[in-house]
């Protein structure tokens, strides 16, 4: 009967840490500073306000594609018109990923769209 409590105990001691070391994560990886969301089709917050020569980290938060350009969608049409001293952006998200986006050099409010799901917008302005 001790052997059978010892081996459930040593089998308890085994599995909680293994589900330990599984929320260790690589605090480096860890998105610094101004940072927009996505989600299946859309910007959590389709508007951010940063500050003059910072960038953004534009973070895909679940398994779905966006490919990420300077643009907007203007009804069921998407307008690709760059503002003056924006960055170009041509960013490619396979799910679950980040990319940063900047720096934003100039003021002003920049508009960038997911070329995949119509009527997904991002404002960026910058101060």
């Amino acid at each position: 009967m001790y052997k059978k409590i010892l081996v459930g105990l040593v089998l308890f001691g085994i599995l909680t840490t293994t589900i330990a070391a599984c929320g260790i994560y690589d605090q480096s990886n860890v998105p610094q500073g101004p940072t927009a969301h996505m989600s299946g089709a859309v910007f959590v917050t389709p508007t951010i306000t940063i500050s003059k020569g910072q960038s953004i980290t534009i973070v895909d938060d679940v398994a779905v594609e966006h490919i990420i350009k300077n643009g907007t969608w203007k009804g069921g049409t998407p307008d690709t018109t760059k503002e003056p001293g924006a960055p170009t952006v041509d960013l490619t998200f396979t799910g679950n990923d980040s990319n940063t986006v900047g720096p934003f050099n100039t003021s002003g409010k920049f508009e960038l769209y997911c070329t995949i799901h119509q009527g997904m917008n991002l404002t960026v302005t910058v101060s």
